[in-house]
C-alpha cells in the first residue's frame, strides 16, 4: 500500500471525464490505485477535483464519503441506474419536444426531472454524514462551498462543469467563492447545491435527456435567488474537463512552478471501429491496400456516405467524446511546452478499437478479446447510457482486461503520438499507474 502522506510541494489534481455508466471505470481505477477507502480520505489526497457528467456522479459519491467499492456497486446496480436514466413513457414521447424519440434514430430517451429525484434517492441511501453529525443536511442538498469543510480539507477546490442553456456558454460550479478566475463577476458568488451541479453536468441533450436541468442559484450573502437551466458540461467542450482544472489551478496559484503540478486524468473509454474512408483515395499503395483488404470488414468504417439523420445523430453524440484527447494534450503542453514527456500528467483511459495486423494488413479484434469477437463488438458499440445488466457487465469485463498487470491487455490512451514513435503518455495501464505512484507523483 503506497504512502498517502501529502507532499506539500506538489499540487495534485484529479480530473474525471463524462461518460454515463462508463464512469464505473474511474471508480475501479481509483480502487486499484488507492484501495477500498472512504471518499473523503481519497479526496484529501488532492488539492483540486474537477468532474463532468458521469464523472460528476463519481465525485458526488466521493463527497458522500462512500467506500469506493460502494460507488462501484451503485454503478453496477440496474435498479439504481434506472433511477438516474428514467425512460420516457409513451405519453411523454408524444410531447412535441420529444416526438422524434418515437423513432429509433433520434430523440431523447430519459426524463431530466426524474434524474434529479433519482440522484437524491441513490445517494441518500448511502448518506451517513448526517447521522454522524458531520453534515447538517444530505450531501446532495449541501452548497458546494460548504463541501471542503465537511470533507476535512478546507483548501480543497471542487469544480463541476455545466453549459448554460440560454447564455450558451460553459459554466464552472466552484466550491471556492474567491476563485480568481471568477473575479470578473464583480465579487458575486452564487451558491448551488452539489445535487443541482451534478444534475446540470450530467444532462446530455438531444439523444439522452428531454429538457435542460432546472436548478436554483442563490447569491452568497445577498438577496438574489433565481432559477437557471443547464445542459451537460460536454456541450461546452469539457467532457474531459482537465484543461479547465489547469487554468483554474494556475490562476489561483500565482508563482507556483509548473513542475509542481500533478494531474491524474481518468477517462471512461475511447474507441470505435477503424475509420478508413480516406484510405480509398490514398496515393500510398500500402494505405490503399489496407482499404481494399478491409472495406467489407465489420470492424471497420469504410463508407464515406452521409445522411441528414446520421449527421444530426453524429453531432449530438460527438460532444461526449474528446478525440484525439485534445484537452489533455493542451493541458499537458501548458505544463511542459517542450513536450518532452517530463510533466506529471497521467492519463488513464482504455482504448477500445481493432488492431491492424502488420503482416496481413487486416484489422482484427484486440488480443485481450481473443476468441470473443461478439463481446468486443458489443462493448465497442455500447452507448454511454448503458443501463441493462448485460451492457454494464460488458464494461466490467472490459475493466478486467484493462486494469491488469498481465498480457494481453487493452491499451491505454496516449496523450499524443503513437507507441511506435515519439509520444506523450503511457500505452499500458500498469505504466500509467506506476508513474502516478512514483516518488514524483505521490
Amino acid at each position: 500500500m503506497p504512502n498517502y502522506k501529502l507532499d506539500h510541494m506538489a499540487y495534485k489534481i484529479l480530473s474525471l471525464d463524462g461518460g454515463g455508466s462508463w464512469a464505473v471505470i474511474q471508480a475501479r481505477v481509483l480502487k486499484d490505485i488507492y484501495g477500498d477507502i472512504p471518499g473523503h480520505e481519497l479526496l484529501k489526497q488532492f488539492d483540486m477535483v474537477i468532474a463532468n457528467s458521469g464523472g460528476s456522479l463519481v465525485l458526488a459519491s466521493l463527497c458522500n464519503n462512500m467506500l469506493i467499492s460502494e460507488i462501484i456497486s451503485v454503478f453496477e446496480d440496474e435498479s439504481k441506474r434506472k433511477q438516474v436514466f428514467s425512460k420516457l413513457n409513451f405519453w411523454e414521447k408524444l410531447n412535441l419536444r420529444n416526438i422524434a424519440s418515437l423513432t429509433s434514430v433520434l430523440g431523447p430517451k430519459y426524463s431530466a426531472q426524474r434524474k434529479l429525484e433519482g440522484l437524491r434517492s441513490v445517494l441518500g441511501k448511502y448518506d451517513s454524514l448526517v447521522k454522524s453529525g458531520k453534515a447538517s443536511k444530505a450531501i446532495v442538498d449541501t452548497p458546494m462551498n460548504e463541501l471542503p469543510g465537511i470533507i476535512g480539507k478546507p483548501s480543497l477546490q471542487i469544480i463541476v462543469v455545466g453549459f448554460d442553456y440560454f447564455k450558451q456558454r460553459a459554466c464552472f460550479f466552484r466550491s471556492n467563492p474567491n476563485s480568481l478566475t471568477d473575479k470578473f463577476n464583480n465579487g458575486k458568488y452564487y451558491q448551488i447545491t452539489l445535487g443541482h451541479a451534478i444534475h446540470s453536468s450530467s444532462n446530455a441533450p438531444v439523444n439522452y435527456f428531454d429538457s435542460p436541468a432546472e436548478i436554483n442559484v442563490n447569491l452568497l450573502n445577498g438577496n438574489d435567488s433565481r432559477k437557471a437551466w443547464y445542459w451537460d458540461g460536454a456541450v461546452s467542450g469539457f467532457n474531459n474537463p482537465v484543461l479547465g482544472a489547469v487554468i483554474e489551478a494556475i490562476t489561483n496559484n500565482p508563482g507556483m512552478p509548473l513542475s509542481d503540478y500533478r494531474i491524474l486524468s481518468l477517462g471512461t473509454g475511447t474507441g470505435n471501429r477503424a475509420v478508413i474512408p480516406d484510405y480509398q483515395s490514398s496515393t500510398d499503395s500500402r494505405i490503399s491496400s489496407i482499404y481494399q483488404k478491409n472495406k467489407d470488414n465489420k470492424l471497420v468504417i469504410s463508407s464515406s456516405k452521409s445522411s441528414f439523420l446520421s449527421d444530426i445523430k453524429k453531432m449530438s453524440t460527438s460532444i461526449l467524446g474528446d478525440p484525439p484527447d485534445s484537452a489533455t494534450f493542451i493541458a499537458y503542453s501548458i505544463l511542459d511546452p517542450s513536450l518532452n514527456n517530463d510533466a506529471c500528467v497521467v492519463r488513464i483511459n482504455p482504448c477500445i478499437k481493432p488492431e491492424l495486423n502488420p503482416e496481413t494488413l487486416v484489422f482484427e479484434i484486440p488480443k485481450a478479446y481473443a476468441n470473443d469477437e461478439a463481446g468486443f463488438i458489443k462493448v465497442m458499440d455500447l452507448d454511454m447510457d448503458a443501463v441493462a445488466n448485460d451492457e454494464v457487465s460488458c464494461i466490467t469485463q472490459l475493466c478486467s482486461k484493462f486494469i491488469t498487470d498481465t498480457e494481453p491487455c487493452l491499451p491505454n490512451q496516449l496523450i499524443r503520438g503513437d507507441e511506435s514513435g515519439v509520444h506523450i503518455g503511457y500505452s499500458k495501464y500498469r505504466d500509467a499507474k506506476a508513474k502516478w505512484l512514483s516518488g514524483n507523483a505521490v
